[in-house]
């Protein structure tokens, strides 16, 4: 039996005004912008040059500040982002009067929305550390007694509460020092372990989240269990201080075992803490967000009418459409460069500012200009361009021509079975409907029990369907899908899809040649050869095209970053999308000449290619089997020898750009070749 559908009830989107403007959401929270506070220790510890690196364990935290900032400038624009120095000798606060922050902290950055100037500013702090060592030492003098954690903590929560609303709260805690306050020597330790936790808990009812980055090395690793592991609730179960010092053994959150010996070697807690982990999944993390999913429409669902319409006591005619709110995602979507801006220098200020465009019709017989009364749309008819020949509309005539009448919404038309759906069937890509109680109470109920029934029937849905004004109603397959969840991790939401259905035009009658001319049968022995290369080729697990971003596309937002930060621009173009050759020859290079000499053995294909050889006329381009010849020319360095018709079958080969002159293909090919040697 499949399982149910369960919808909670969580914080959603404000619904906007504007039908036709796009609008992000995340269904954890109430607005989308993520905010992103840096709390950096620069105690003593921190300022310490590591011989290896030459940097600083400060300067490794700065990096990745202006790292994670240089990112979102490209992947999420509308984030924030603050820098704050705690644990100094000066105190810099500006997002705070005097009262509100305790001293010893530096806020090098207030949390706002990420920008160039900002993010310039922290690369050049960055650039000086590189030059001169104790740069970041005057910058930020350590203070000469430990700051006490809770007073830092509570700074940070001043900062990020002070900074407008998101829908994510993070405070980044980067330190080395894993026993600020030790109880040998501190004896202020227990009250600040005691207001610490009291701070963590007013973080969580604020919504606050805390991501630490621990700094330790191999020689000294870091400790969490000295101070932070009840206040972060992140423990070290590798840590045995029970067998050497006699301490008591740190508490252990459910699920894990205390046993050293059982988990010796596996680090299961130590992802959560660790900086050279972390760091590595904050940026795993941002270019994984490139492009969040968005609604892309909010809508009504039509189930149906429910007899005739009910008149109320105020005399008030109720609709008797049964309806429920939904909200619609694009799960999949091009991604494209964004649009040029043309902009101009004020001569006054020497600034560029954003040239602004105005249109404007004008009357060609007297020169003056219309205004939108005045502009009437109409078609023509017939070969004269005379005013009879026009037919006119008003603006609501033809959206109403356009829309057939129909307000925004998806109307369900009836059911049909599962197996009805063919794959030619789909003609764009679906959108991922899920309901919402904003516009209409019990939508989510209605919509699980709608869902169950699909399911559980193996039905798919009919329904006319238009997301948005100004856009003309299709016909839509509501496809649904039922929760999948493995090891209590949420693999496939509950929802249903919108599959667009083609109309009678859309679809092309197939050639006659298909039906007249069957397919030939390869030979068994052709088969296994053709299995052979497939084989060596599976993977177990399944394409993911996150791991082949888009090398035109981030080529131009590398160029972008470079010109934006005054840096050299990017020579070549990163692209994980080439073949890998080398790994080809290797693994493949003998089965794949096996396929093909089993190919031309073939006497359908000898007759073929001497039937195409008999009725061509003039010069074709060569085409080439491998590259053993061509390497044998390269070498020889005689690749210049090739006609230009040999140079682009060789461009073919391996699919280079066949464009340009001689010279242009032989050294475009001789840069390939290069590359693929080293």
């Amino acid at each position: 039996m499949p399982p149910k559908a369960k919808f909670v009830n969580k914080r959603e989107a404000e619904r906007d005004d504007s039908e036709d403007e796009l609008e992000e959401l995340d269904l954890n929270a109430t607005y989308q912008k993520d905010m992103v506070l840096f709390c950096i220790d620069a105690g003593p510890s921190m300022h310490q040059i590591n011989p290896s690196s030459g940097t600083s364990n400060l300067y490794v935290a700065l990096r990745a500040a202006a790292s994670l900032m240089e990112k979102k400038l490209i992947s999420s624009p509308h984030d924030h982002v603050g820098v704050m120095v705690f644990n100094t000798s000066d105190t810099v606060f500006k997002s705070a009067q005097p009262g509100e922050y305790y001293r010893g902290s530096h806020e090098l950055l207030t949390v706002r929305q990420v920008n160039v100037p900002d993010t310039f500013n922290i690369k050049s702090l960055l650039k000086q550390a590189e030059a001169d060592p104790d740069h970041l030492r005057n910058a930020f003098p350590p203070a000469e007694k430990q700051m006490r954690i809770d007073w830092a903590l509570a700074n940070a929560g001043v900062g990020i509460v002070a900074a407008a609303n998101a829908g994510s709260k993070r405070v980044f805690y980067i330190t080395d020092n894993d026993d600020p306050h030790p109880f040998a020597t501190d004896p202020k330790s227990t009250r600040a372990r005691k207001s610490s936790l009291e701070k963590m808990a007013e973080f969580r009812k604020l919504g606050i989240r805390i991501e630490t980055f621990f700094i330790g090395t191999e020689e000294s690793p870091f400790q969490v269990n000295k101070f932070y592991a009840d206040i972060f609730e992140q423990y070290d179960d590798d840590d045995d201080d029970d067998a050497e010092g006699g301490l008591q053994a740190p508490k252990v959150p459910k699920g894990f075992h205390a046993s050293t010996e059982d988990l010796k070697g596996q680090e299961v807690r130590r992802h959560l803490w660790d900086s050279a982990i972390r760091f590595n999944e904050l940026e795993s993390d941002v270019s994984t967000r490139e492009t969040p999913k968005r609604v892309v429409f909010s809508i009504r669902f039509e189930l149906g009418t429910i007899g005739s319409g009910i008149t109320t006591e105020n005399g008030i005619m109720r609709s008797n459409v049964w309806q429920i709110g939904i909200k619609g995602y694009s799960l999949i979507s091009k991604t494209t460069k964004g649009n040029p801006v043309k902009v101009l220098v004020d001569e006054e200020c020497g600034e560029l500012k954003e040239v602004v465009t105005h249109q404007h019709y004008i009357d060609p017989t007297t020169e003056k200009t219309l205004t939108k009364e005045q502009i009437v749309p109409a078609f023509q008819f017939g070969k004269t361009a005379s005013l009879r020949g026009q037919v006119r509309f008003q603006g609501d005539e033809l959206k109403r021509i356009k829309s057939l009448g129909m307000l925004p919404s998806l109307k369900l038309l009836g059911f049909k079975d599962r197996s009805e759906l063919k794959f030619q069937d789909n003609v764009k890509h679906a959108y991922f409907i899920y309901p919402s109680d904003i516009e209409y109470r019990g939508s989510k109920k209605v919509f699980a029990g709608l869902l169950d029934s699909m399911v559980r029937k193996d039905k798919i849905g009919l329904g006319l369907f238009m997301p948005r004004q100004n856009v003309t109603p299709v016909f839509v397959a509501i496809l649904p899908q039922a929760e999948e969840v493995v090891k209590g991790q949420q693999v496939a939401a509950p929802g249903m899809h919108l599959i667009t259905l083609p109309f009678a035009d859309d679809v092309r009658e197939v050639p006659d040649a298909v039906f007249n001319n069957p397919p030939a049968e390869a030979e068994l022995h052709q088969v296994d050869a053709a299995k052979a290369v497939i084989e060596r080729f599976h993977k177990s697990k399944p394409f993911n095209p996150d791991h082949y971003p888009n090398p035109a596309l981030n080529h131009h937002y590398a160029v972008l970053k470079a010109t934006a930060f005054q840096e050299p621009l990017p020579e070549t173009m990163d692209d994980h999308t080439l073949p890998q050759y080398d790994m080809i020859r290797k693994r493949t290079a003998h089965l794949i000449s096996a396929f093909h000499d089993e190919i031309d053995k073939d006497d359908r294909v000898r007759h073929a290619s001497d039937t195409a050889t008999a009725t061509s006329s003039g010069t074709r381009e060569r085409t080439f089997e491998n590259d053993k010849e061509i390497l044998k020319m390269y070498k020889a360095g005689k690749l210049s020898s090739y006609t230009v018709v040999d140079l682009k079958g060789v461009c073919d080969f391996y699919r280079l750009d066949k464009k340009g002159k001689k010279a242009d293909l032989v050294d475009r090919i001789s840069a390939h070749i290069e590359k693929m040697r080293k």
